[in-house]
C-alpha cells in the first residue's frame, strides 16, 4: 500500500532521513567548488614574477609601481607582484621555508641572518654571473662586496645577494633588517626574474626625489600690518 503524503509523513520521513539531505548538499558544494578549482585560469609560471620581501612593505606603492615596470619594460609577463613575510623570529622563518619548498616567490628581500642562511645552503643563485646586472653597479662604482658568501655544501664563493645599502631607492617601498636583494636558485622564470631584477637594480640605485617646498608668499603679499595709533581727533 503506498504511503499518502501528508504532512504527518512528511515530518516523519525528515526526522530520519535529514542527515542525507545535509550529506547531499555538502556532496554538491564540494565537487562544484572542485571544478572552480581544477578549470580556473592561473597565470602560467613563465608568464609571472613574484617580489617577497622578509620584513615591511608598503605593498599598496610597491604594486603600483611593480605594475607600471610591467608595462612599460616587461608588457609580455602578466603579472608582476609583491609579498611580505613578518620578520618576527617565530613565524616568519618558517613562512619563509614554506614558500621557498615550494617554490613561492622569485625574488627576495631577506634580512642578513635569512640572507646567510639561504646563501650558506645553496638556496640562492649567483648573481656574478648576470654581466648587465654587475655592468649597473660597475659602472655606479658601487663595490658589492658583503654579497659574496660561500656555499657550505659546494665550498664555492658567489655573489648571492646586494646589500639594500647599495639600492637606496628601495628604503621608499620597502625594508629588510639588514637587507639583501636574493634571486632564487629555483624559480620557475628564470630569463624574466633576471631581466626584473635588472630593471629594479636600475631603478633603486638612487633614492626618491625629494618633496619639493612649498611655495612662500612673498613680503609684498603679506597684509600690511594695522597701525595701533589713533586717529587724530579733530579740533
Amino acid at each position: 500500500m503506498k504511503t499518502p503524503v501528508n504532512r504527518q509523513t512528511l515530518r516523519q520521513h525528515l526526522t530520519y532521513n535529514w542527515w542525507k539531505y545535509l550529506l547531499v548538499a555538502a556532496l554538491s558544494f564540494g565537487l562544484v567548488d572542485l571544478i572552480y578549482t581544477m578549470t580556473s585560469y592561473r597565470t602560467p609560471e613563465e608568464k609571472k614574477i613574484e617580489f617577497y620581501i622578509y620584513g615591511y612593505a608598503d605593498e599598496s606603492r610597491l604594486n603600483d609601481y611593480l605594475e607600471n615596470l610591467r608595462l612599460t619594460e616587461m608588457p609580455d609577463q602578466e603579472v608582476i607582484s609583491c609579498g611580505t613575510m613578518l620578520d618576527d623570529g617565530n613565524y616568519g622563518p618558517m613562512q619563509l621555508m614554506t614558500y621557498v619548498a615550494a617554490h613561492e616567490g622569485d625574488v627576495y628581500l631577506l634580512s642578513r641572518d635569512e640572507f646567510l642562511s639561504m646563501a650558506a645552503s645553496g638556496a640562492l643563485k649567483p648573481l656574478e654571473e648576470d654581466e648587465a646586472l654587475m655592468t649597473i653597479f660597475n659602472d655606479a662604482n658601487l663595490s658589492l662586496q658583503n654579497g659574496w658568501r660561500k656555499n657550505t655544501e659546494s665550498g664555492e664563493t658567489h655573489l648571492y645577494g646586494i646589500p639594500q645599502e647599495k639600492l637606496p631607492g628601495l628604503a621608499s617601498y620597502c625594508y629588510a633588517q639588514n637587507g639583501y636583494l636574493c634571486v632564487m636558485l629555483a624559480n620557475l622564470n628564470d630569463e624574466n626574474v633576471s631581466r626584473f631584477t635588472r630593471l629594479l637594480c636600475r631603478d633603486m640605485l638612487t633614492p626618491p626625489p625629494e618633496a619639493e617646498p612649498q611655495p612662500t608668499e612673498s613680503p609684498s603679499a603679506q597684509p600690511e600690518p594695522q597701525s595701533t595709533e589713533s586717529e587724530p581727533v579733530a579740533n
